[in-house]
């Protein structure tokens, strides 16, 4: 469970144990480690909200969307050196980090610019991406947030991948999609 420490109250009266970071996230010690996180999106999901309460010694955000980033940025938060790039990650050329985050991400990508980024990445990569059976236009009113690509289990496989499917995770306008973790 975690705390919101602004207003001392319960972020999550029950916290999901598929969604917990403190069981997904490498066991080496995180303040040591410079982590790249994918997209900050608007602080309302699960994994989004723990970011601040984890301690890493570097995090940086990258996001396209400016009103996430300044959203981000008048969040506390406890690792030792947070920084904000607006750009898109797929121009970016140097990944010197520990670990990189991609959560709800992929999707929004065209399936060939996914695997090209993934392919650019040398460092640990953590990802957790729903698996839809069909493209989704106009998610949550923004171009950006359209759902590009469908994805499977087998395709992170295939790439050497460890992975663990969450069965029925997503529920969305009537509609039930699985969602996966994926790690390398």
């Amino acid at each position: 469970m975690f705390w919101n420490k602004k207003k001392d109250d319960i972020i999550y009266p029950a916290f999901s144990p598929d969604l917990d970071l403190r069981l997904r996230l490498p066991k080496e010690n995180l303040n040591k480690m410079r982590v790249l996180n994918v997209g900050i999106g608007n602080g309302q999901s699960g994994l989004a909200r723990q970011l601040p309460f984890l301690i890493f010694r570097k995090l940086t955000h990258i996001e396209i969307h400016e009103p996430y980033i300044l959203g981000a940025m008048e969040e506390e938060w406890d690792s030792k050196e947070v920084t904000y790039i607006k750009a898109d990650i797929r121009d970016m050329e140097n990944f010197d980090y520990d670990m990189v985050l991609m959560f709800d991400i992929l999707e929004h990508l065209p399936k060939e610019d996914s695997l090209k980024l993934m392919n650019k990445i040398k460092c640990k990569q953590i990802i957790f991406i729903p698996l839809e059976k069909e493209f989704r236009a106009n998610v949550y009113g923004a171009k950006s947030q359209d759902h590009l690509s469908l994805w499977t289990e087998e395709d992170f496989k295939s790439r050497g991948y460890q992975t663990q499917v969450l069965k029925d995770f997503h529920k969305e306008d009537n509609r039930v999609f699985d969602a996966l973790w994926a790690l390398k």
